[in-house]
């Protein structure tokens, strides 16, 4: 089974699922004892929350234990545990953009009581909207991301480009960077250009957004399909344009951009913050980073987001959960924990300020970069939709942009991503 085909069984599954008969209803507290313990659900092998798990141990004298499965199985995995009736499960990561499907199966429970008006003012307040759905409050957001323009200064300095600058104010348009890279191509880079994660609709969401044709989907519900607007087809064009042009290269993975910027390889990457760390011990790549572009005319407009935690519907120890919660997204201190390990940004605003200012210590030949990462996340960083269809609209339209990546058309790539979306979105509206 390709990978390809393994996301669309999994969007299968989970589309199938919310045709069935609600789970516990959303906000019910299981009628288990509580047993003192906290199980903990989550992706991969769980090294990376063991600093908050030993931090909560020390406030709560209960450590949680962590149980996980490989990111790919993770969605489903997460449902068939509540199938059972028993999930054995207290908190669990939570994608946000999961948030409609979690609560249509009752798998959430409600926070709004607990978190609602506790987080104000601790949060980013798009962080805390996100978290919402239909008035309720059903999850709580952990971390965030952002994206940056990383650029090679050795290789622009070999071609007469001068370094660019940190500045919000300094934000160049799309076709700005295309030229530059074009020009630095020109003068020995292997690569002028590229996205980071190449086609992911995280990433790319911004292209269409920039030029004001919203996240491909509208409506109340979310569930009307809107890929084929000028915006859209615009931004599919350009985005064809630069590996038709062979200033960004075709075929790549995300973990060989990151390979080939680190090489000296690629002028220009669009990438996250979370690279710094993994640039940094690379002692011959002198780099720099600019703000996000923006399309002349549009918006400036950036990627945002990351793992939220939700309270398991049938939690044998909501206390507990609910103060663990409490500790690693509202309190400083937790959220740091839980932030560090990976070099993760935080939803938490004063953990925040304090992660950018210890990158900014840790990485004085980048100065500025704490500063623009705190505007782009106040300012200029947008949301995946929260649409029931959500699972089917980022796999689409992933693949769409990797049809056009590699020579299709936009023109009649996105009319035929409308037509099957809109196939795929009516099984949910039934």
């Amino acid at each position: 089974m390709t990978i390809s085909d393994y996301r669309l069984g999994r969007r299968g599954f989970l589309t199938g699922m919310l045709g069935m008969p609600l789970l516990p209803l959303v906000g019910s507290f299981s009628a288990v004892a509580q047993d003192g313990t906290l199980r903990f659900f989550g992706t991969g092998d769980g090294k990376r929350y063991q600093p908050l798990f030993e931090a909560f141990g020390k406030v709560s004298g209960v450590k949680p234990s962590f149980d996980g499965v490989p990111f790919p199985d993770y969605q489903n995995t997460v449902v068939q545990r509540f199938r059972t009736g028993n999930s054995g499960i207290d908190v669990f990561q939570v994608d946000p953009t999961y948030v409609p499907t979690f609560a249509k199966l009752g798998i959430l429970t409600d926070l709004t009581s607990a978190f609602g008006e506790k987080s104000k003012g601790k949060l980013f307040p798009s962080d805390v909207q996100a978290a919402n759905y239909k008035g309720k409050m059903l999850s709580m957001p952990m971390w965030e991301s952002t994206q940056l323009l990383f650029f090679n200064k050795q290789l622009l300095a070999k071609a007469g480009v001068e370094t660019l600058g940190v500045s919000p104010d300094a934000r160049m348009t799309w076709d700005k960077v295309i030229e530059l890279a074009k020009k630095v191509k020109a003068a020995g880079a292997e690569i002028g250009f590229g996205f980071e994660q190449v086609d992911r609709y995280y990433q790319l969401q911004v292209l269409p957004e920039s030029l004001g044709g919203g996240p491909g989907v509208k409506g109340d519900d979310l569930l009307t399909v809107d890929v084929t607007n000028d915006a859209w087809i615009q931004a599919g064009k350009w985005y064809g344009s630069i590996f038709a042009d062979g200033v960004a290269s075709r075929g790549r993975t995300e973990q060989e951009m990151r390979d080939l910027f680190k090489a000296g390889r690629l002028a220009f990457l669009v990438g996250g913050p979370w690279n710094i760390a993994d640039f940094d011990a690379v002692g011959r790549l002198d780099y720099g980073v600019a703000p996000h572009p923006y399309f002349a005319g549009g918006k400036a407009v950036t990627p945002s987001e990351s793992w939220h935690l939700g309270m398991a519907s049938d939690s044998a120890n909501s206390d507990l959960a609910l103060r663990f919660l409490d500790y690693t997204c509202l309190d400083k201190e937790g959220a740091l924990a839980s932030a560090m390990k990976e070099g993760n940004l935080s939803a938490n605003m004063a953990a925040e300020t304090e992660i950018l200012k210890g990158i900014a210590q840790k990485n004085p030949k980048l100065p500025g970069v704490d500063t623009l990462i705190q505007y782009e996340l106040t300012n200029t960083a947008i949301r995946r939709p929260r649409t029931l269809g959500y699972l089917q609209l980022e796999e689409l339209v992933t693949r769409a942009w990797g049809d056009i990546r590699n020579g299709s058309d936009a023109a009649q790539t996105f009319p035929q991503l409308q037509s099957e979306l809109e196939r795929s979105f009516k099984r949910i509206k039934a």
